[in-house]
């Protein structure tokens, strides 16, 4: 099993690619500890019972203080932390860039970029100490093809490749690897509730012809966060269906 006895703290693990990775992760091997907003709770220990996860934790990624504790906690429960999964994020409207208000902006920017930047800003010191870790973001197909009417969701997730590019580049010759999966179109509870003429216009640009599964997804981050991706530095990898950038 290729994640054997390693310690994980995800977050963002309820639903969809979140728990298709907490539950990937649990079969190779790997010990966690699972983060989920308050409301998520009963999601979250189902999930907990599921895998025979050793720890769960509330966790808001819009507060710091939120993410700060669970990060402690995470450490405290399994005794260390070789992994961090950031997959909290939110999605938006489609909408007119010239018609979206700041206050939708800030919301999308908050959780998807500040909140990936509050659970590396805690978790480093901690891997920096030891000389060793594994972090992997989520970022999305779109930070590498944006797409018309979801500006904030392109540059907040755009941003978090950049973000993983730099930190990675800051802490690599110190034993820490820090990457990014971009997944392309998922079955994901988002996707089913997104606006079916967005859905329609992404599936038919697929050659593949089909989206993708969120197991599918979660293969990736496997790999990322196992010793097969040990000269994976600063990446962001997107399994996508040929959705590529041209």
């Amino acid at each position: 099993m290729r994640l054997q006895d390693k310690t994980a703290l995800i977050i963002g693990c309820a639903t969809g690619i979140g728990r298709a990775v907490a539950e990937a992760f649990a079969r190779e091997g790997a010990r966690l500890c699972l983060a989920d907003l308050p409301g998520q709770r009963p999601a979250l220990e189902s999930l907990v019972q599921e895998i025979e996860a050793e720890a769960a934790t509330d966790c808001n990624v819009r507060d710091e203080d939120s993410v700060r504790a669970a990060v402690a906690t995470a450490i405290d429960r399994l005794g260390h932390l070789d992994i961090l999964v950031n997959n909290a994020g939110v999605g938006t409207a489609m909408i007119p860039f010239e018609e979206q208000g700041w206050g939708e902006w800030d919301r999308v920017m908050e959780t998807n970029l500040r909140g990936t930047a509050y659970g590396m800003r805690h978790v480093l010191p901690h891997m920096l100490e030891r000389g060793s870790g594994r972090i992997v973001n989520t970022a999305s197909q779109l930070a590498h093809k944006p797409a018309p009417w979801y500006a904030a969701y392109c540059a907040s997730k755009a941003g978090i490749v950049a973000m993983t590019s730099s930190v990675a580049q800051q802490v690599a010759a110190r034993g820490i690897a820090v990457n990014c999966v971009c997944p392309g179109p998922t079955d994901t509870p988002a996707w089913r509730s997104s606006d079916p003429k967005w859905n329609d216009w992404k599936i038919a640009q697929l050659p593949i012809g089909r989206i993708g599964s969120c197991e599918e997804i979660a293969a990736a981050y496997v790999f990322l966060a196992s010793e097969d991706a040990s000269y994976m530095v600063g990446q962001s990898i997107s399994p996508n269906g040929g959705d590529v950038a041209w």
